[in-house]
This record gives structure tokens, sequence and C-alpha cells, in this order.
């Protein structure tokens, strides 16, 4: 880079677009820069790769792979540069930890968090394969290339991927304890399931903290996460899971219960019903909060529409994702369900604990919802003198049968300070206050990164947790919000 920065890091420009901050890491090929883009400010990531080092193709390559590819878990490519001496990769910067540095500073995992983690990596080397007509293969897939941002697993480092003919590679690399052995012989042919030999590996190194059979720390590890694992690693291509999504659904009976006895305690999957006095009212912007805010802690959430919002086909649309086989999106780190109308009938497939159920307007459908067993129900309203009849209205059509009930929440959106002790608050809920919980929400524009709005989402959720447990008569008199 030398001609491009000047003597301190803060002060390095690169051709006068982007302003170089600091390292962000090094590899086999090259260095990566975080970098501020001067006219957008924003960041980026820079990666430098020497020309000593690769041919211009060789280098272009992980960008027209990277091009090919719309997943939230994968980060995008925005441009290439060069000079005399570098080609430069300028890629989206993502925020987080390598798995194997958080393995190496917090330890190895708890098997719940790793098959969860796992389920993630399998879906994300699912979309690769299936992205194209021709299955993108990864064949780098390890620790250092898995980043951890904010409970939501993304992939980098394409540099060694490929797609098309496979006997056309004659030069292999691979990290030592996940490249599969097909890797290290150039007249064998690669394919998915050389991905899902990593895959196991990975899964391996949560538990035992090394890519090494034998060297990492004693964790137990159940007989049919073993198994899955096991599979995975065969030496053998033929044995293996045909296809990521096999892995996938094998983790996802691990997380179901179906299958060890470790996870049969699990509780129930709790459907939230989630529904607003009027338009506006920030219902969707809630139920979004608060299926990411489930996922940063470790919860198996799905986001439902029951409404023609159409808030899901438009994410989808703007960022590039496609729906599984189930119908599902994997979209800002949340599953997420669009309204398919009411005579679709969903594909059976992974459990969640949490399902949360958006309706919208659509008040006697949420009433129907409701009824079920384990539901409770999130309602919304604009926090204004002459809309409180509405919420009053809102209650009563949804919850007649509960109306006495503690799991109901009522969240009024942007609320001044003092608002929920206000008299005509408590003369407009007057006959819905028994057991009824009021949250007044702060101001936070984005809700897969609320910032503050998380000491918010937190209260909600724990009080929705509450719920699951018998309530005192001291609790059940409480409606104000913690």
């Amino acid at each position: 880079m030398a001609g491009k920065k000047g003597g301190r890091e803060g002060d390095s420009l690169l051709f006068g677009k982007y302003r170089l901050l600091s390292r962000a890491g090094s590899g086999r090929t090259g260095t990566v820069w975080l970098a501020l883009h001067i006219g957008l400010e924003e960041y980026r990531a820079i990666k430098c790769v020497p020309k000593s080092q690769v041919d211009y193709e060789t280098f272009r390559r992980e960008a027209l792979i990277l091009k090919e590819l719309r997943h939230p878990g994968i980060p995008l490519v925005y441009d290439l540069e060069e000079d005399e001496e570098y080609f430069y990769l300028i890629e989206e910067y993502l925020e987080g930890y390598s798995l194997y540095a958080l393995v190496r500073k917090q330890g190895v995992l708890q098997e719940a968090e790793a098959v969860r983690y796992g389920v993630q990596i399998c879906s994300l080397v699912e979309y690769m394969h299936s992205a194209c007509e021709t299955p993108i293969l990864h064949l780098d897939l390890q620790p250092n290339n898995l980043m951890i941002c904010g409970g939501t697993v993304r992939l980098i480092d394409f540099d060694h991927a490929w797609i098309g003919r496979t006997e056309n590679l004659q030069e292999r690399y691979g990290t030592v304890g996940c490249a599969a052995p097909e890797q290290y012989d150039a007249d064998r042919t690669l394919d998915p399931r050389t991905d899902i030999y990593a895959i196991g590996a990975v899964l391996r190194f949560m538990l035992q903290g090394t890519l090494r059979p034998g060297d990492g720390q004693a964790c137990p590890i159940s007989e049919p996460f073993a198994a899955v694992i096991s599979r995975c690693m065969e030496t053998d291509m033929d044995k293996r899971y045909a296809a990521a999504g096999e892995a996938a659904e094998a983790l996802q009976r691990l997380l179901a219960g179906k299958e060890p006895e470790a996870y049969k305690n699990e509780p129930p999957s709790l459907t939230l019903v989630f529904a607003g006095s009027r338009p506006g009212a920030g219902t969707t912007h809630l139920a979004f909060g608060l299926c990411r805010y489930l996922e940063r802690q470790g919860y198996r959430a799905l986001y439902e529409e029951h409404s023609r919002s159409m808030a899901v086909r438009i994410m989808a649309e703007s960022l590039g994702a496609r729906a599984d086989g189930r119908g599902l999106y994997r979209m800002k780190g949340c599953w997420m369900r669009p309204w398919y109308g009411p005579a679709a009938k969903p594909r059976e497939g992974r459990r969640f604990a949490v399902v949360l159920k958006d309706f919208g307007m659509e008040w006697k459908a949420a009433a129907r919802a409701l009824k079920e067993d384990n539901a409770f129900f999130v309602g919304t309203a604009m926090a204004s003198p002459w809309e409180g009849g509405q919420a009053g209205r809102l209650l009563e059509a949804v919850c007649a049968e509960r109306s006495k009930g503690d799991r109901r929440v009522l969240v009024f959106r942007h609320g001044a300070e003092g608002f929920l002790r206000t008299a005509w608050l408590r003369r407009a809920l007057y006959d819905q206050m028994e057991g009824l919980v009021v949250f007044n929400s702060p101001e936070y524009r984005d809700p897969f990164h609320p910032g503050q709005g998380e000491n918010f989402l937190k209260a909600v959720w724990e009080r929705i947790e509450q719920s699951q447990t018998p309530c005192t008569e001291k609790r059940r008199k409480r409606w104000f919000g913690r």
C-alpha cells in the first residue's frame, strides 16, 4: 500500500475515498483493514492482497462469487481496486467475533448453543449450494471464517470458493482439521459434501475447542449430536449427508427434543399474538424488534405475518433473500414467514420456541389465535389522550375471554415521561386493568438494532416470561411496566 497511506493509520487515505482506521485481521493471502468511506460515512472492510501472491483472475473470482450471493449472512461486495503492488476488495464491514475468537475468549459452548449455531451454518451453506445453477463451494469453512454478529452467524473469506467443475481445480487448499480427505487428492471430484465435512469439524470445535480430534476439552457430547458430527465427517463421501439441508434437519430434531434426553425438558412453544389499535401504532416494528431480541438471547423465534402488510416480502426483495423449502426467510438475524393467505398450509419443519404472530388490524383473527393454550397477547396503541378509547376497544375485541387474565401486555408508542401515570389512561382502560401490564415504548428507528430500546424489549420479554408460571396476587395487580 506504499504511496497510498501516510504515517498514521487514522490519516491514511486509499484512492481518495477511504480513510484507513485500523488493521482488522490477516490471512493466508492478505490483510483486512477497517476503513471509513469518506463520502458516505460508512464503515467498509478492505481486503488487501499483494500482486506477488495471486494473479488478477484468481483475485477477481472471489468478487464474482460474492456478486452472485445475496444473503444477510454473507457480506456484500462493493468494489474492486488495484495499484502497482496490491489488489483491493471492498466489502461490507461486519462487527463481531470470529467463532474461533469467541471460543478462545469464552471457552467451549454448551451443546444447545452449538446446535443453534450449527443450524445457522447449515442454512448458509445450503443457500450457497442452491443460489446458482451450479453449486458454489466454499472449500474453507472453518472457525476463523465464521463471524458471530449479535448471535447471528455470518460467513466470510471466499478466496478459495469455487463455482463450476472441480476437475479443473488443480491447486487445492483447506484448513487442517476442517478440510475433507478429497481436498488432499487432486484426482478426486469435490462437491457439496466437501463443505458438509467441514460443518462437522466446526460443530466438534464448538464443543471441544480444537480442530484436532482428542486434543480438546473432555466435554460430554450427547450420542445424537455425536452421530450428526460423525455422519458429516465420514471419510466416504457417499455416507455423509447428501445436502446441508439434511444436516440442518438432523440438528433441528435435536432442538425439537425428538432425540436426546437433554432437550426433552424445553418449555412448550409460546405464541405471541400481536395486534394494533390502528395503522402506525408500531405493531410490526415491535414484533420485529422482539423477534430479533429473542434470537440474540438464544431462543428459536419465528415471525409470522398474518396481515396483508407485505412487510416480509418487501424486505426480502430489498435484501435479495430467498425463501427456503418451508417458505421461510432468514433476514436480519430472524426467521420470517410472509403472508401466504388462509389456504396455504405451512410445510412441517423446524420447531420454534416462540412464534410471533402479527395480525395488525385483524382483530377477529387475533382473537381466534389467542384461544390457543399457550398464547400471550401483545397490543400496541398510540400515546395520545384521544386514542385511549381505541386502545380499550382493541383489548375488549381481542381479549374478551381473557380480560381478567395476566397474559396481556399493551405498549403505547412514544408517550412522554409520566405518560403511564396519567388519569385519562386509567379511565380509558378501567375495565381492562386487572392483570394488564402497560409499557411506554422509547424511540428506536431500527427494530433489528434497537440501541437503547434493548432494555425496553428486555422488560417486555421478562414480563411475558413471568406469565409462564402461576402469578402472585401482587403481580396480578401490577399493570404498569417494570
